[in-house]
């Protein structure tokens, strides 16, 4: 047995940034659905999600901004992760017919800032959830949800994929039952469904930052479909 064919029985990734050979690829289309989901629904979403409401937008245009931002965001991020089956390479080296070898270069840069930013957010808030919650300062829940991630990033494809999936089947139940809760419980300010209190500025602040907060992810999504087999088909990768 090869190296690389060790390393993927063992559930180590091995190929980086290569390509993907057809007999290694594996994994089930319908895993897709858990890994981005999960990807999306976390706590900096949450905070995204209050964009339009601290602007002084009501509830109901800011579910509205926030719906459509982000069919608009996930159409081209659906677009890039049907690419992954079919080429079997990572986003950034896809990039590199478009830009030029030197050229992507400036994708690269850009999205090592942008994922440096997003790891510092969410590690403090994550941090500061679980100090408010367990206690025991954030500075070591910070080292500790720092280190778990870099297992899981080190391991690879398959554990990234088992561990999303794990987190929805989680979240579902933890969430659903607040959401339950607040459905039952919460009373909603004067004029949170009013349409006609329409305001520009907080929707478009709000479809903006949700748009951009899905196309964010367009840069490397193929990264996590990549393995699968091609006959999954683009069409059906895209939905």
């Amino acid at each position: 047995m090869s190296g690389s064919a060790q390393g993927r029985a063992a559930g180590i990734e091995v190929r980086s940034i290569d390509y993907v050979p057809l007999n290694e690829r594996h994994g089930k289309l319908w895993h897709l659905g858990p890994l981005w989901f999960m990807s999306n629904a976390q706590i900096a979403t949450l905070a995204v999600g209050l964009i339009s409401i601290t602007g002084g937008g009501n509830l109901i245009w800011s579910l509205l901004a926030i719906v459509a931002g982000t069919v608009l965001g996930t159409f081209f991020m659906a677009f890039h992760s049907a690419q992954g089956p079919q080429l079997g390479l990572p986003q950034m080296i896809q990039s590199r017919p478009q830009f030029g070898y030197v050229g992507a270069l400036l994708v690269w840069l850009f999205a090592y800032v942008q994922y440096a930013g997003f790891n510092v957010f969410n590690s403090i808030l994550a941090a500061d959830a679980l100090h408010t919650t367990l206690h025991g300062g954030v500075k070591p829940w910070v080292l500790a949800v720092t280190v778990v991630a870099l297992v899981i990033a080190l391991v690879g494809y398959d554990i990234i994929h088992k561990a999303e999936r794990i987190l929805t089947y989680v979240f579902l139940v933890v969430f659903g039952i607040f959401t339950v809760g607040i459905l039952l419980t919460l009373h909603y300010p004067a004029g949170s469904f009013d349409l006609g209190a329409f305001k520009w500025t907080p929707f478009l602040a709000q479809f903006g930052v949700v748009a951009g907060y899905q196309i964010s992810w367009a840069i490397y999504v193929s990264d996590y479909s990549r393995y699968l087999p091609p006959d999954v088909t683009v069409r059906k990768t895209f939905y």
